[in-house]
C-alpha cells in the first residue's frame, strides 16, 4: 500500500519549541510523481534572484481596489469561488495582504479534486496553518508568528524546486521539502480557489477548525486572468473600509444564541451562575441579553436604554444601573435572585425559588437559551461592542454560537459604533 510522505499531522503546539525565523521539515519517503496540479497556484514566476517582496503596509487604506471581507456569516461557505483552466496558465503566483483580529479560520482553499487533491491555508491560535492532501503528500503544519493583531500582513506561498515555502512580511517562516514531484498528465484540468471558506465539510480537513474568519484581504493575485474561467460574485456581508479594534460587534437588529447546555454550567451547591460582559461601545436602545426559551425568550432580560442597563424578569418592573463603558458588567444568578453590578454599583432582583418562573427550571429544559442582542422581529436600534463575554469565568466564542445573524462582527468592532450600522458593501 502506498504510504504518505507525512503520515501524521503536526499540531500547532508541537512547533512552539522551534526557534528562529525558519522551520524546515523534510519528507524521507520515496520520490514519486505527484499527479495533482493543485500547487500550481503557489508557483511564482522566475525572477532575478527571486521575487521582490513589498514591505508590510502599516496603513489601513489603499488607493487600489477595496479589500474583501472573508466572512459571509456562520458556517463554511466561501465569499467567492474562482475557477482556472490549468492548460492556459502562464503566470503562476499567489500572494495577498491580510488583516484580522480573529485567531482561527480559513484564508483560502484550493482543489482539483476535493477527495484527493486539495490545499488549505488558514489560521489556528493566530498562526498560519497549511493542510495539504494529494496523491503524494498528506500533512498539517503550523509555523510563523501570530497574525491576529489587526495589522496588514503580506503572505506569499510558493514552490521552489521540491520545496513549499511560506513567507510572512518577507520572512520565510516555513519550508517543506519533497511535498510534490514532477507534474504529469492529469485528467483534472480545472482548479477551484475559494476565499474565506471550504468546498467540503470542515470535518473532512485533516485537523478540523472553525472555517469562518473575520478578516480582510486585499492586493490578492491568484494565477492570471487569461487562465480564469469564472468567478462568483463576492457574498461577504461587510465592508473593510472602517478602522477596527478587537471585540464582538452587534449592529442594530442583530443577535446570537447559545444553548444553555453547551456553555459552562452553574455551580451546583449552592446553585449559582455568572455572566460577565465588557462593553466597549454602546449606542441606541434595545436588548443586550436575555435568558429564556425560543417560546418565551424573556425569562430574564437586560436592555440598553438611554445610557442605562435595565434588568427585568418577564413583564415585571425593571431595575436599572447607569451604563459606564469600560467597566465589566456582571450578572450573577442564584436560586433566590439576580445581582446586576458594574463597579461598586449593584441592583438585586428577587425571583421565585421554584416553579415555572425559576431559573433552575430554565436550565433543565433542553430548549434553554442565552440570547445576545436583538431577537428576531425586534425593532431595536441598539448597537454595541463587547471586549469579551464570559460564562462562569470562561470566554464564549461567537463562532461556536448555536446561531447568529450574518452581520455580527465576531472578532472585531468599528472604532465608532455608529460607523458600523451599515455593514454591507
Amino acid at each position: 500500500m502506498w504510504k504518505a510522505a507525512f503520515p501524521y499531522a503536526f499540531a500547532p503546539e508541537s512547533l512552539e519549541a522551534k526557534r528562529g525565523p525558519q522551520l524546515i521539515m523534510v519528507s524521507r519517503g520515496p520520490l514519486a510523481i505527484w499527479h495533482g496540479l493543485l500547487l500550481l497556484l503557489l508557483l511564482p514566476l522566475p525572477s532575478h534572484g527571486g521575487p521582490a517582496l513589498r514591505p508590510p503596509l502599516p496603513s489601513q487604506t489603499t488607493e487600489d481596489s477595496p479589500a474583501l471581507h472573508l466572512s459571509n456569516g456562520p458556517g463554511q461557505e466561501p465569499v467567492t469561488i474562482m475557477t482556472f483552466n490549468l492548460t492556459k496558465i502562464t503566470k503562476i503566483s499567489s500572494s495577498f495582504e491580510f488583516r484580522t483580529w480573529d485567531p482561527e479560520g480559513v484564508i483560502f482553499y484550493g482543489d482539483t479534486n476535493p477527495k484527493n487533491d486539495w490545499f488549505m491555508l488558514g489560521l489556528r491560535d493566530g498562526r498560519p496553518e497549511i493542510q495539504l492532501h494529494n496523491h503524494w503528500a498528506q500533512l498539517t503544519v503550523s509555523a510563523g508568528p501570530r497574525l491576529d493583531d489587526g495589522r496588514w500582513h503580506q503572505m506569499e506561498v510558493k514552490v521552489h524546486g521540491d520545496s513549499l515555502l511560506l513567507r510572512v512580511d518577507g520572512v520565510e517562516v516555513l519550508r517543506l521539502r519533497q511535498v510534490f514531484g514532477q507534474l504529469a498528465n492529469n485528467s483534472q484540468l480545472i482548479m477551484r480557489i475559494a476565499l474565506g471558506g471550504l468546498l467540503f465539510p470542515a470535518s473532512d480537513l485533516r485537523l478540523p477548525l472553525v472555517p469562518a474568519l473575520d478578516a480582510c484581504l486585499r492586493q490578492d493575485d491568484w494565477l492570471d486572468q487569461q487562465a480564469q474561467t469564472s468567478a462568483s460574485v463576492p457574498t461577504s456581508v461587510r465592508s473593510c473600509a472602517l478602522e477596527s479594534q478587537p471585540g464582538i460587534f452587534f449592529p442594530p437588529g442583530t443577535g446570537a444564541e447559545f444553548g444553555l447546555q453547551e456553555i459552562p454550567q452553574p455551580h451546583a451547591e449552592p446553585w449559582a451562575f455568572s455572566l460577565d460582559l465588557a462593553l466597549q461601545l454602546a449606542a441606541g436602545s434595545g436588548r443586550l441579553l436575555a435568558l429564556g426559551t425560543p417560546e418565551n425568550p424573556s425569562w430574564l432580560s437586560i436592555h440598553l436604554q438611554d445610557q442605562k442597563v435595565v434588568l427585568s424578569s418577564g413583564s415585571g418592573p425593571g431595575l436599572d444601573l447607569p451604563l459606564v463603558l469600560g467597566l465589566p458588567l456582571q450578572l450573577k444568578l442564584t436560586v433566590s435572585g439576580v445581582v446586576l453590578s458594574q463597579g461598586a454599583k449593584k441592583e438585586i432582583l428577587a425571583l421565585p425559588r421554584t416553579g415555572p418562573g425559576s431559573l433552575l427550571d430554565l436550565w433543565v429544559q433542553p430548549q434553554g437559551r442565552l440570547f445576545l442582542g436583538a431577537l428576531p422581529g425586534d425593532a431595536a436600534s441598539a448597537s454595541f461592542c463587547l471586549d469579551g463575554l464570559w460564562a462562569q469565568g470562561q470566554s464564549l466564542d461567537m463562532d461556536r454560537a448555536q446561531s447568529r445573524s450574518l452581520n455580527i462582527w465576531t472578532h472585531s468592532c468599528p472604532q465608532n459604533p455608529g460607523n458600523g450600522s451599515d455593514t454591507t458593501h
